[in-house]
C-alpha cells in the first residue's frame, strides 16, 4: 500500500485520518465522471511531519455505455512551511480503474506543485506524461497533459465559507485543444461534517469538445471526516 512508503522515522508523530463523502455528481476539472449520476468517495491518508500519502476510492462512469465502476487514486506528497503565511507542497498521484475493460487506456499518473497562502488561496501546477482523452468528434489520443488551478476559500461566521476556483486543462497532445473551467459555491462545517453547494461551469470550447460531459451544473455534497 502507498501508506507503507511514507518514511515515518522514530520519534515522528504519524496521524491516520479519513473521510466519507457523497455528491450529486462526480465532476473533475469541469467534466462529469459519473454521467451526471450521484457518486460516493472514501479517502484514507496518513501524515507524518512533512510527508503525507493515502488512497481515495470513488464511483465513476467513464462512458454512458459502461456500468458504474471505481476510480482509485493513490498519492504521496511532501509539504513545507515557507513563512508565517505561505506553504508549499509537491505530490505524485496514480489514477487506476480496476475492473474496467479499458483500464490500460484510462490509467495515468500526475505530478503537482502548489503554493498555499494561509489555507485560503492555493495555486497548483499539474503535469501528466500519459493522460488519455477523447473528444466528442472522435479525436482522441494519449500523451502529456497540463493543468493550472487557482482555488480560494473565505471563512465566514457560523462555520460557513465561500469557495471558488478557476482552471485551465491543456490537452493539446491528446485532442489538439484545451479548455477552461470554474466553480463557485458555499460550504458549511459542523463538527466532523461538511456540506457544500457549488455551481460548476466550463467554457464553450469544453462544451464543443465533450458535449454532455461539460456544461454548467450545480453539485451538492456532504462529507464526514474521521
Amino acid at each position: 500500500m502507498l501508506m507503507a512508503l511514507l518514511p515515518v522515522a522514530a520519534g515522528w508523530a504519524a496521524n491516520l485520518d479519513g473521510s466519507l463523502a457523497a455528491a450529486t455528481d462526480n465532476v473533475f476539472r469541469g467534466l462529469t465522471q459519473s454521467q451526471g449520476d450521484p457518486s460516493v468517495q472514501v479517502d484514507g491518508y496518513v501524515s507524518a511531519t512533512h510527508w503525507f500519502g493515502g488512497l481515495t476510492a470513488e464511483t465513476v462512469k467513464r462512458e454512458s455505455s459502461e456500468a458504474t465502476g471505481a476510480e482509485l487514486v493513490a498519492y504521496l506528497g511532501y509539504q513545507q512551511l515557507l513563512s508565517e503565511n505561505w506553504s508549499g507542497a509537491v505530490s505524485v498521484r496514480h489514477y487506476d480503474y480496476p475492473g474496467n475493460p479499458y483500464r490500460p487506456l484510462y490509467n495515468y499518473d500526475e505530478i503537482s506543485a502548489s503554493v498555499n497562502w494561509r489555507q485560503q488561496l492555493v495555486l497548483a501546477l499539474i503535469a501528466s506524461p500519459d493522460t488519455y482523452a477523447a473528444a466528442s468528434y472522435e479525436r482522441y489520443g494519449r500523451g502529456a497533459a497540463y493543468a493550472t488551478e487557482l482555488t480560494g476559500r473565505e471563512p465566514l461566521p457560523y462555520g460557513m465559507s465561500l469557495e471558488g476556483g478557476v482552471g485551465y486543462y491543456d490537452l493539446y497532445q491528446e485532442i489538439g485543444a484545451g479548455y477552461a473551467y470554474w466553480s463557485a459555491g458555499v460550504g458549511k462545517q459542523w463538527r466532523a461534517f461538511e456540506a457544500s453547494l457549488r455551481y460548476i461551469g466550463t467554457d464553450a470550447q469544453a462544451r464543443r469538445l465533450f458535449q454532455p460531459l461539460a456544461g454548467d451544473r450545480v453539485v451538492a455534497s456532504v462529507a464526514w471526516f474521521f
